[in-house]
């Protein structure tokens, strides 16, 4: 049987993950808002008249693998690899 002290532990570690959920769909999320690119992006859905609950992957814009400035300062992999992988994707995007 479980001990009192386990199953108060249990309800704290239930009630400290519920808080912190809460807290970022409560707190974070609509702040982000105020990032310029979140609020472009949420604009252009908006004029679109997009609904996001009823979006699937597969009707969102290609999006760029990573930005070119990452590309530019840092070496992530290869570079070989990356041109191949990229290619691929162009090549499958484009049939």
């Amino acid at each position: 049987m479980i001990a009192a002290s386990e199953k108060i532990n249990r309800c704290l570690r239930l009630a400290c993950a519920a808080v912190v959920v809460a807290a970022i769909w409560l707190v974070i999320l609509p702040r982000m808002q105020a990032i310029p690119s979140v609020s472009e992006h949420m604009q252009r859905m908006t004029d679109r008249e997009v609904n996001a609950g009823a979006m699937y992957y597969t009707e969102l814009e290609h999006l760029p693998l990573r930005p070119d400035w990452v590309a530019e300062r840092i070496a992530l992999w290869p570079e070989w690899r990356m041109k191949s992988r990229a290619s691929r994707l162009f090549e499958e995007r484009e049939r």
